[in-house]
C-alpha cells in the first residue's frame, strides 16, 4: 500500500512537472497555500490561475487549458490504479501522458506565451538540478 502511494505521488510530481512545466518553487510567491498542503501538489485550478497569471492567458485558453489538464490528470489517475502495468511501463506512459498534454497546451498559446513558457520551463530544470545537486537534464 505505500508503495502505491509513493507510485500516486511520483505521478501527481511529474503531472505537475511535467505537463505544466511549473516547479513548486515558482509557486512560493503566491503562498504555501495555495500549492497544497501536507507536500500535495497544486490543484488543476490553481495551475490555471498560476498560467494564466505567468502567461497572460485569456479567458477561452483558460479554459482549454483547464479542459485538457483535467483530461491529462484523470489519464495519470487511471494509469495509478492500474495495477497490472508495471512501474516502469507506467512511468513511460506517464511520460507520454505527459508530453501530449504539453503539446495539447503549447497549442492553445501565442508565440508570446511560449516563449514565456519556455523560460518557466528553464528556470524549473535549472532550479531542480540545483536542488538534486546538479542531476542530469531529463
Amino acid at each position: 500500500m505505500k508503495s502505491i502511494r509513493i507510485i500516486t505521488a511520483m505521478g501527481v510530481f511529474l503531472f505537475v512537472l511535467g505537463a505544466l512545466a511549473i516547479h513548486p518553487s515558482l509557486l512560493q510567491a503566491q503562498g504555501q497555500e495555495e500549492h497544497g498542503r501536507h507536500g500535495q501538489m497544486p490543484s488543476v485550478d490553481d495551475h490555471v490561475k498560476l498560467l494564466a497569471e505567468k502567461l497572460n492567458l485569456t479567458d477561452d485558453q483558460q479554459a482549454k487549458v483547464k479542459s485538457i489538464l483535467e483530461d491529462t490528470h484523470q489519464q495519470m489517475q487511471t494509469l495509478m490504479k492500474d495495477e497490472s502495468i508495471s512501474r516502469e511501463d507506467k512511468r513511460d506512459k506517464m511520460r507520454g501522458i505527459r508530453e501530449a498534454g504539453n503539446a495539447k497546451v503549447r497549442d492553445v498559446l501565442n508565440d508570446d506565451q511560449k516563449k514565456k513558457l519556455d523560460a518557466m520551463e528553464k528556470e524549473m530544470h535549472e532550479r531542480h538540478s540545483k536542488e538534486n545537486g546538479g542531476g542530469q537534464p531529463k
